[in-house]
């Protein structure tokens, strides 16, 4: 494998997370569902009754990762759907297959969105929320994978899919030469322009409701992003939290009582 290919399967590779204890026990309460999805099953798991909310976890994360504020949800009357993305699982390891890709990823809510619609609300945290936003607004190739929702709300998303190679890239130490040579290896992959691929973008194309969640020490995209964002688009509502970070603000009390508000005010 060359080392343009290589530095691709690192990126399309998911890194493992042991899991916690508190995983062990995440969906004791539920109801597994499985979405039929090209070879194999998509695994969800879904709480509570009342209007569909969709949860989508983020690149190397998984459906357990968002259990407390989908339990959180179920009590407050909402029917929580979440489900592990190709290459991801929450209950074994490895998964079925090591690796995967932001189209694939489109597919997946695609396919479960379908499955399980009409669907009220979708929440994305992290890469699940930049691929959620595609979705929605149904933008370049996400056209084939659109989806309906009333209300979707972004928790930590990047504002650009060049940002989520940029940050691969510290992580991996590949430097500016790195980020160019993923950058022009993906595009020729998977035949697509990445500067398409942006919230900004997908926001001109979504009459949705709104909600963009962030955190002020956010260490992987800065704030300063969102500010932007609701400037350019000021009918959108933001909701900034502080001490939190990129991941930790999944656990956050007072974020999740926003989304409870927000998803509770007609």
């Amino acid at each position: 494998m060359s080392a343009d290919k290589e530095l691709v399967h690192r990126f399309c590779t998911p890194q493992f997370i042991p899991f916690s204890e508190f995983e062990k026990n995440a969906f004791s309460n539920t109801k597994k569902v499985e979405f039929p999805f090209e070879n194999e099953n998509l695994t969800g798991y879904t709480w509570g009754e009342g209007k569909t909310v969709l949860l989508i976890h983020g690149w190397g994360s998984r459906a357990s990762h968002l259990a407390v504020l989908g339990r959180f949800l179920a009590k407050a009357g909402f029917k929580v759907f979440v489900f592990d993305a190709p290459a991801h699982s929450s209950t074994t390891f490895p998964p079925k297959k090591s690796s995967t890709n932001m189209f694939e990823y489109g597919k997946a809510i695609y396919i479960v969105a379908g499955s399980i619609g009409p669907i009220y609300a979708a929440i994305g945290h992290s890469f699940g929320a930049i691929c959620a936003a595609f979705a929605v607004s149904g933008i370049s190739a996400f056209s084939k994978y659109k989806i309906s929702v009333k209300k979707l709300l972004l928790i930590s998303t990047p504002p650009k899919l060049t940002d989520v190679y940029l940050s691969f890239c510290r992580k991996d130490q590949a430097g500016e030469n790195g980020f160019a040579v993923l950058k022009s290896t993906l595009e020729k992959e998977f035949n697509f322009i990445s500067e398409d691929y942006t919230i900004e973008n997908s926001l001109r194309n979504i009459s949705s409701n709104i909600l963009l969640i962030h955190d002020t020490e956010d260490e992987e995209f800065p704030v300063s992003d969102i500010y932007q964002l609701q400037k350019s688009f000021p009918g959108i509502n933001i909701f900034i939290t502080e001490g939190y970070g990129h991941k930790r603000i999944l656990g956050n009390r007072f974020m999740m009582a926003r989304i409870k508000d927000y998803l509770l005010d007609e």
